[in-house]
C-alpha cells in the first residue's frame, strides 16, 4: 500500500508499567497500547491497584465516583499509565505531573516548565471496555479514538444525524450485516479528527467527511481509505486488538496539508 506523501504509518507498541519510554525523534507518531484488564483477586479495590498512589486527588474523586469497580479499575490504570508515560518522557515523577483539559476534553501539560520536550509534547488517549490507546508526538497535534466491537442500536440515527449526504448514502448501501463495523470505523475517524482538534461532537462532524471504513484491518496503522486525509488531517486506521477499531487523526505539516484548512473532502 502505498502512503499520503510517502509517509510511514505510526507505530503501535505494547505498553506495560514497568516498560521503559524511550525519547520521540522528530516527526516520530507513538501509539501505545495499555491493558486495562483485570489483574488479580483484590484488582476491584481501588486502592490496591499501583497506580492508584500516583493519582492526584481530583482523579481518585473521579475514580471513587464511578459506580462499578471495573469502571474504576479501568479509569485508575489508564490514568496512571499516562502519568508515567508523560513523566518518563518529560523526566519527571508521574505524581508530578499536571493535567489541564481543554473545552473539547483535550488533556495536555499544566504548568510552565523549562525549555525541552515537554512544550512540544503532544499527546491523546482513548480507551473501550479493557483496552487504551496512548497517542503521543512532538509538535504535531493528534487525536486517537477506539471502540470495540458491538452492536450500536441508534447507528442510523446517528448517522442521520452526525454524517454528510455522501456517508449517509454509502451506510444505506451496505449489507446490514456489514453496518455494524463500518458505523464504528467511521464513528472513530471522526472522533479521532475532532479530538485532535479538541473540539466537541455536536455541529462539526459533518465538516469531515471520512466516509466508512469497509476494507481489512490489521494490528498495524495503515492508511484510512478511500480518504487518507481529510483537511489538514492525515488519517490511520488499525486493529491494536482482536474485536476493536482504532482511528488516529494526526496534523499533517506538509505544504500541501494546508491547502485546505477547513472542512470537506479532500484525499490524496
Amino acid at each position: 500500500m502505498s502512503y499520503p506523501n510517502n509517509e510511514a504509518p505510526p507505530r503501535l507498541h505494547e505498553w506495560r508499567p514497568e516498560s521503559a519510554v524511550t525519547l520521540l525523534e522528530h516527526g516520530e507518531i507513538r501509539v501505545l497500547k495499555v491493558d486495562l484488564g483485570a489483574r488479580g483477586s483484590n484488582d476491584d479495590d481501588a486502592g490496591s491497584l499501583p497506580e492508584w498512589r500516583i493519582l492526584d486527588e481530583a482523579e481518585r474523586t473521579r475514580a471513587l465516583r464511578l459506580i462499578r469497580p471495573r469502571d474504576r479499575r479501568r479509569f485508575i490504570i489508564c490514568r496512571g499509565a499516562l502519568r508515567l508515560v508523560l513523566g518518563q518522557l518529560v523526566d519527571d515523577t508521574p505524581e508530578a505531573i499536571t493535567l489541564r483539559f481543554g473545552p473539547g476534553g483535550k488533556p495536555e501539560l499544566a504548568g510552565s516548565r523549562p525549555p525541552g520536550i515537554a512544550p512540544r509534547l503532544r499527546f491523546n488517549v482513548s480507551h473501550s471496555d479493557d483496552l487504551a490507546l496512548i497517542a503521543i508526538s512532538l509538535d504535531r497535534e493528534l487525536g486517537v479514538d477506539l471502540e470495540r466491537l458491538r452492536t450500536i442500536s441508534e447507528a442510523e440515527r446517528i448517522v442521520e444525524t452526525y454524517f454528510t449526504a455522501a456517508e449517509q448514502a454509502q451506510f444505506a448501501a451496505l449489507e446490514p450485516p456489514d453496518r455494524v463495523a463500518a458505523f464504528l470505523r467511521g464513528w472513530t475517524r471522526k472522533e479521532a479528527i475532532l479530538k485532535a482538534k479538541g473540539v466537541g461532537l455536536a455541529g462539526l462532524a459533518t465538516g469531515y467527511e471520512t466516509m466508512f471504513g469497509t476494507t481489512g484491518l490489521t494490528s498495524k496503522f495503515s492508511a484510512a481509505t478511500p480518504l487518507p486525509r481529510i483537511g489538514e488531517w492525515r488519517l490511520w486506521e488499525a486493529s491494536p486488538r482482536e474485536g476493536y477499531f482504532a482511528a488516529l487523526a494526526v496534523q499533517d505539516i506538509s505544504p500541501k496539508g494546508f491547502e485546505l484548512s477547513g472542512c470537506g473532502r479532500t484525499g490524496s
